[in-house]
């Protein structure tokens, strides 16, 4: 019985509901686009923010004014071409490869101490 009259209920709201939104088609086609639009030209008020930096560390952090200082004191030559790797932060880094002609493991503690002298 509680079945019945709740199908008959609902059949008879979404046959209405059915019914205005057959009679008014303009709206209910153009009303999704225009809130689409009207909602995605908001995001363009907002601009990306690439530094990690900037989003994790607070504003006024010793690691923020360390690292002013040291490019005041140490400028980067940014003339050359920028290369991929050094979207990060240009400069000041190295990077050494080191391998063994015995093809024997350079994490041996023998070879760890040749490599740290």
């Amino acid at each position: 019985m509680l079945r019945q009259v709740l199908h008959r209920g609902l059949r008879t709201c979404f046959s209405r509901l059915g019914h205005f939104i057959a009679s008014h088609p303009v709206f209910f086609a153009s009303a999704p686009v225009l809130i689409s639009i009207l909602l995605g030209a908001s995001f363009s008020r907002y601009q990306v923010e690439e530094s990690v930096e900037h989003l994790l560390a607070p504003q006024h952090s010793l690691a923020k004014i360390e690292r002013n200082l040291v490019n005041s004191l140490f400028p980067v030559n940014r003339s050359k071409h920028r290369l991929y790797s050094d979207l990060q932060t240009p400069g000041r880094y190295g990077r050494v490869i080191v391998t063994s002609f015995q093809k024997a493991n350079m994490l041996d503690q023998h070879h760890t101490d040749l490599i740290l002298k």
